[in-house]
C-alpha cells in the first residue's frame, strides 16, 4: 500500500496529469473531454515547461500526422470562402478546434510520459465506463425484465455505441499487448481476463464495426501471443475460446446475429431494390453514400463549403427520393466522403495522410506497434461513421494522432 502511494505521489509530482486524465476520460464520457484538453494546456503553463527548438524541428516533418491534421483543419477555414450557412460553419470550426490546437501544442511541447501509466489509465477508464453504463441501464432492466436494456444503444448511455466500442477495443488491444510482454503468469492471466471482460461488452454493444475490429484484433494479437510464449497448447485453447464465444453469441444474442446477417443481405442487393423512404442502419448508409458521391462528382475540387454540407446533402437526398435519411438529416456516415463533400479533394487527402503518415517510422519510435494498432482502429472507425463531426470522435482522434508521435517515454 505504501509503495502504491509513493508511486501516485511520484506521478503527481512528475506529470503530465492532463495526459493521464485524457487517457482515462476518452472511453468514459465524451462530454468531459473538453475539460481534459484544458487541463493538458494549463498544466504545461503552470509547470513552465520549456519549449525546445529541437522538438519543434523534429515535429516539422511530413512524417508527422499532426502536420496533416492541421492542414485538414485549415481546409475547413478555406471552405468558408464559398459558404452560405455561416452559422453552421462557425459552429463546425469551433467544435473541430482541437484538430488545430493539438498539432500546435505538441509541436511546442514534448510531454515526458510513463507509457505503462498512460495505458493503465486508459484501461481503467474503459472499466469505469462499463461499470457506469451497466449501473445506468440496470434500473430499467430490473423494472422491466427486458434484456434489451442491457445491450446495444440502451447499454451505451455515455456516448454513441459505435464510438464506445472503438475505445473499448483500444483497451482490449492494450490488455492483449500487456499479456504478450508479461512474464509473470498471474499478470498474463489478469490481462487476458480483463481483455475477455471487455470483449463481452464490445459484443453487448452490438456495434457492427466493433464486431469486425474485435475479430481482426483477436486473431492478430492471439497469433503474436502464441509466438511470444511458444506453447503449442495455446492454439487449441484459443480456438476453443473463439468457437465457444461465437456459439454463445449465436444462442444468446439473436439481435446481434440479425444485425450482422442484415448487413450482408443489404450489401448483396442492388440499391434500387430498397425502399427509399426507409432509414435502416445499413440501407441508410448506402443512401447517404450514394448522395455524397453525387455531390463529390459535382464539387470535386473544393466541395460545397464548410457550412453548407448539411443543407446540400439533405437536399440531394430529397432529390434522389431518400426521404427517410433526409428527414433524419444524416451526414455521409463515412468521414472521407463527408470531408470531401464539405471541403473538397484536399480535405479528404489531408485526412488520409493523417493515417498514412503513421506508416513511416518516426525516430525514436519505441511504441510503433502500439501506435499502428490504435491508428488502424481509428481508420476503420472512420469508414462507417463521420467520426470527426462529433466531440466523441474529434478530440480523441486529434489527441491520439498528435500525442502518439510527439511524446517522449520516461524510463
Amino acid at each position: 500500500m505504501n509503495l502504491l502511494m509513493e508511486k501516485i505521489k511520484q506521478i503527481m509530482k512528475e506529470g503530465p496529469l492532463g495526459i493521464y486524465l485524457m487517457a482515462f476520460l476518452i472511453p468514459l464520457n465524451a462530454k468531459w473531454l473538453g475539460f481534459g484538453v484544458l487541463i493538458i494546456i494549463l498544466e504545461q503553463i503552470i509547470r513552465r515547461t520549456p519549449i525546445r527548438k529541437e522538438n519543434i524541428k523534429k515535429q516539422l516533418s511530413l512524417k508527422n500526422p499532426g502536420l496533416w491534421l492541421f492542414l485538414f483543419y485549415f481546409m475547413h477555414i478555406v471552405g468558408l470562402i464559398h459558404t452560405e450557412n455561416m452559422a453552421f460553419a462557425n459552429m463546425d470550426l469551433g467544435m473541430k478546434a482541437t484538430l488545430a490546437i493539438f498539432p500546435v501544442f505538441f509541436l511546442l511541447y514534448q510531454p515526458l510520459v510513463r507509457w505503462s501509466v498512460f495505458v493503465k489509465c486508459f484501461v481503467f477508464g474503459a472499466f469505469a465506463s462499463i461499470l457506469v453504463n451497466v449501473a445506468l441501464s440496470m434500473e430499467a432492466f430490473l423494472s422491466s425484465g427486458a434484456f434489451y436494456y442491457m445491450r446495444g444503444s440502451n447499454l451505451s448511455q455515455m456516448m454513441h455505441r459505435g464510438y464506445w466500442a472503438v475505445y473499448l477495443l483500444m483497451a482490449y488491444l492494450f490488455l492483449l499487448k500487456m499479456a504478450i510482454v508479461a512474464v509473470d503468469r498471474i499478470k498474463i492471466f489478469l490481462n487476458l481476463l480483463g481483455a475477455l471482460f471487455i470483449a463481452v461488452f464490445v459484443v453487448l454493444s452490438e456495434s457492427k464495426v466493433g464486431y469486425l475490429l474485435l475479430a481482426v484484433i483477436s486473431i492478430w494479437e492471439v497469433v503474436k501471443f502464441i509466438k511470444a510464449h511458444k506453447n503449442k497448447w495455446l492454439i487449441p485453447i484459443a480456438a476453443a475460446v473463439f468457437v465457444g464465444g461465437g456459439i454463445l453469441v449465436y444462442a444468446l444474442m439473436p439481435s446481434a446475429v440479425q444485425r450482422i446477417s442484415k448487413t450482408f443481405e443489404v450489401m448483396s442487393k442492388p440499391l434500387e431494390s430498397y425502399d427509399k423512404t426507409g432509414a435502416e442502419s445499413t440501407t441508410a448508409r448506402l443512401f447517404v453514400w450514394d448522395a455524397s458521391v453525387d455531390l463529390i462528382k459535382e464539387n470535386f475540387w473544393f466541395g460545397v463549403g464548410t457550412g453548407d454540407i448539411k443543407d446540400e446533402l439533405r437536399q440531394r437526398n430529397l432529390d434522389k427520393g431518400y426521404t427517410g435519411v433526409a428527414q433524419m438529416n444524416l451526414n455521409s456516415h463515412n468521414q472521407f466522403l463527408n470531408s470531401h463533400v464539405a471541403i473538397g479533394v484536399f480535405g479528404s487527402l489531408f485526412l488520409l495522410m493523417t493515417i498514412v503518415s503513421n506508416l513511416f517510422k518516426f525516430n525514436p519510435d519505441p511504441f510503433r506497434s502500439w501506435r499502428l494498432g490504435i491508428v488502424f482502429i481509428l481508420f476503420i472507425a472512420l469508414l462507417p461513421e463521420s467520426m470527426l463531426e462529433v466531440q466523441a470522435g474529434i478530440i480523441p482522434y486529434a489527441f491520439f494522432l498528435t500525442f502518439l508521435t510527439a511524446f517522449k517515454p520516461k524510463v
